[in-house]
């Protein structure tokens, strides 16, 4: 419920879902609205003509898609170019191409009502499905066919970049296009009634560092008269009509938000070093080859975590091309200039759709079905294809393989043997490290069998937060329980982190608590000495590394080791960071 106080200021109270503050003008977004879509039949002589008009518009909506997807590559927004790379491959389902065209061929209806029963059946079906991963699947098929629609229409749809300047954007939901087309110079904010930390929309709103906040009942809000809104993406409150002492408080916080990050950005060629010494390695998640490009301009390390499955999301033909694959991974080897790059094998199924062609059956629960090395071993064809492009390329730079949710010794064992299977082919080739992804509780209770195994380890957090806690990370409704402060969590990670300092083996983190302000230190105490990131987060990263000594980082740890709840264990690493940290005081 909203509060307001004696001077007509209101409150509301959501879910913060990117960080950042920001000051504008509230606009309402009514993007999801249904389009009205004319119906009428069409002859025989005339379905050929609809047919041709459809393909146009796939077309057109193809060519929008790859414009948004270089300008995100642009501004090195590693998930959102993921996320736009869905809805390409989208429209070469057969579903928007050789369905649709027979449809229209049967039903003698205009290609606009045909497309919108088609569609419309589809996410009836999707609904009915009460898994997460198809809730999410339902909001990419409507971002795309409002954009079909567009296409087919003879009016375009209002486009980001007509909503007026310092405009903060309320919708009832967000969907990832119109996310990713926006300009962070333009929209100041986003506030939606639907959506949680791990939604299409989010992840690109962080990707782009704009403030969101969800889980706020936008209808009250269109209904409260108001010129200026304050959206606080670090606590999740809203404030409508802010007084004059509410509203200088921002101006303040802002703008020494504003200086820091520039700050920032003039200190990212610094080393990442501690106090005391310690030099910490630091490296870049990617999932394009262009993201090599963030890897020379932040002064890092190498790629510690390179998602080959984009590659696939972007070109399905990608999986089957071993030549395709061979000419990229030269490419992006090249581009390191001889840094080292892991490339993580194809980690599909689950929350990423396999290859057309090697469609599953539907699973009730994907993220526990066959993904990760489980698709690998079930299509061995695909998995050695990987394989020898990657062997090929591998004269080209320093390459290291990494294997997806491994959770036992013989599925390790299994995958190694494939390995070996592909080195046979290759007489003569040096044997490229092989490390193992860490996300699943079972390996992690094993990680003293499996470090033994591999040359490295590489962990997980974001699966592994999900399956330790029991907690499906793309529900939104589920966001405030999956929280990586859980003490479960915590021993997991100082667990396989001794495990690899034992048997003398590397081990890094690339999940988000990576990049997470609060977690570094807390890693740093724990021993880690590698972290890997989106490149966006990387100067935040160096900068609370150098203010840390791996004696207090230390400390820090057997406090948090101490404790048995999620509460106490955040209140230990809110109060460091703010010590740690006293110009970004109120920022948490």
């Amino acid at each position: 419920m909203p509060t307001q106080d004696e001077k007509g200021e209101i409150r509301f109270q959501g879910a913060p879902v990117s960080d950042g503050i920001a000051i504008g003008t509230p606009y309402f977004l009514s993007s999801l609205l249904p389009q009205m879509v004319p119906e009428f039949p069409i002859t025989t002589a005339e379905v050929e003509d609809e047919i041709q008009r459809y393909r146009r518009a796939l077309f057109s909506s193809r060519e929008d898609l790859e414009r948004l997807q270089l300008d995100l590559a642009n501004e090195g927004s590693v998930d959102a170019v993921s996320i736009i790379d869905t809805h390409i491959q989208m429209l070469a389902d057969p579903l928007m191409t050789s369905h649709m065209e027979e449809r229209i061929r049967n039903m003698h209806q205009n290609t606009e009502s045909v497309f919108r029963t088609v569609i419309n059946e589809y996410e009836k079906r999707l609904s009915e499905t009460k898994d997460t991963f198809f809730q999410q699947r339902i909001v990419d098929v409507t971002d795309l066919s409002q954009r079909i629609l567009g296409h087919l229409g003879s009016k375009e749809k209002p486009a980001m970049d007509q909503i007026p300047p310092n405009s903060v954007v309320f919708a009832k939901e967000l969907v990832p296009s119109e996310t990713a087309a926006v300009q962070a110079n333009r929209i100041s904010a986003f506030v939606t009634q639907i959506g949680g930390g791990h939604s299409h929309a989010a992840l690109i709103a962080r990707a782009k560092g704009i403030p969101f906040v969800a889980s706020v009942d936008v209808q009250k809000l269109q209904n409260t008269p108001g010129a200026c809104v304050i959206v606080d993406g670090v606590t999740g409150e809203i404030i409508v009509n802010p007084t004059t002492t509410t509203l200088g408080k921002y101006k303040a916080l802002k703008r020494r938000l504003s200086a820091e990050y520039h700050q920032l950005q003039e200190e990212v060629h610094l080393p990442a070093e501690t106090i005391d010494g310690h030099l910490i390695r630091v490296y870049v998640n990617a999932g394009e080859v262009n993201d090599i490009e963030q890897v020379h301009r932040y002064y890092t390390q190498g790629i510690g975590l390179f998602r080959s499955e984009n590659l696939f999301l972007q070109n399905p033909e990608f999986v089957y091309s071993e030549e395709l694959q061979t000419q990229v991974y030269s490419e992006l080897l090249q581009k390191a200039k001889g840094l080292p790059v892991v490339i993580r094998v194809f980690d599909l199924g689950g929350d990423k759709a396999p290859p057309l062609g090697l469609e599953q059956e539907q699973e009730m629960n994907p993220l526990m079905g066959c993904r990760g090395i489980r698709f690998l071993l079930r299509y061995k064809e695909v998995f050695r294809a990987q394989l020898r492009a990657i062997f090929k390329a591998s004269k080209e730079g320093q390459v290291k393989l990494l294997l997806p949710l491994i959770s036992d010794v013989e599925e390790l064992r299994q995958a190694k043997q494939v390995i070996d299977e592909v080195y046979q082919e290759f007489p003569g080739l040096a044997r490229i490290p092989l490390g193992c992804m860490m996300e699943v509780p079972s390996a992690i209770l094993m990680a003293d069998a499996i470090v033994q195994e591999v040359d490295f380890l590489s962990i997980g957090t974001n699966d592994l937060v999900q399956y330790t806690l029991g907690v499906d990370r793309s529900n939104a409704s589920m966001t405030a329980a999956h929280f990586p402060a859980h003490p479960s969590v915590i021993r997991l990670i100082r667990l396989m982190i001794l495990e690899a300092k034992r048997s003398g083996k590397p081990i890094a983190v690339c999940g988000e608590i990576a990049s997470n302000p609060l977690f570094i230190p807390l890693l740093l105490g724990l021993g880690l000495e590698e972290f890997s990131c989106s490149p966006r987060f990387i100067p935040m990263l160096k900068r609370i590394i150098r203010r840390n000594s791996f004696l207090d980082a230390s400390a820090l740890a057997e406090r948090v080791l101490q404790k048995q709840t999620s509460q106490e264990v955040s209140k230990i690493l809110i109060d460091h960071y703010r010590a740690l940290l006293p110009e970004h005081q109120g920022t948490l």
